[in-house]
């Protein structure tokens, strides 16, 4: 067990870092933009196909994909926006959309001033929440690392 906790602690510390730095580069130097879907990733096929078949990934057209959540699909789409002086730009996006639904075709994205065709759908937001979830995970390894020398180690 403490092998367990003595990988997984450097691990979380590692992955919650990586996500403040991420966090903290998307907003000192990346910029957002309201980006307009050219083509989805997410066809009416695929979409009227999850909602008929909702719980049941291997009954669907698209099957079942690791990157895709209980409810939700992980899609690719190719946007539209302005960067800051005002060029249209384009570029390929990965993102999370509600499984049987129509996605948005109007969100906002967070590209690379540098290089445009660089781009996300997750902003800084999503990676301090999962920084903090990171944090939280820390946390619980260390309460549970105290109990466990307290009790003599493992038994």
């Amino acid at each position: 067990m403490t092998d367990l906790l003595i990988v997984a602690a450097p691990a979380l510390m590692l992955a919650m870092l990586w996500c403040l730095w991420r966090a903290g580069l998307l907003l000192l130097v990346w910029a957002p933009a309201v980006a307009h879907v050219w083509t989805s990733g997410y066809g009416a096929l695929e979409q009227q196909d999850d909602y008929w078949h909702r719980g049941n990934d291997i009954a669907t057209l698209r099957g079942s994909d690791w990157r895709d959540g209980e409810d939700s699909r992980s899609i690719e789409d190719e946007v539209v926006f302005e960067d800051r002086d005002g060029n249209k730009c384009r570029a390929m996006v990965r993102r999370n959309v509600a499984r049987g639904w129509r996605p948005d075709g109007i969100f906002t994205i967070w590209y690379d001033p540098a290089d445009p065709a660089r781009a996300t759908a997750f902003g800084p937001g999503s990676w301090a929440l999962m920084a903090l979830l990171c944090a939280a995970g820390l946390a619980g390894l260390f309460v549970f690392g105290a109990e466990l020398a307290a009790a003599g180690g493992p038994a």
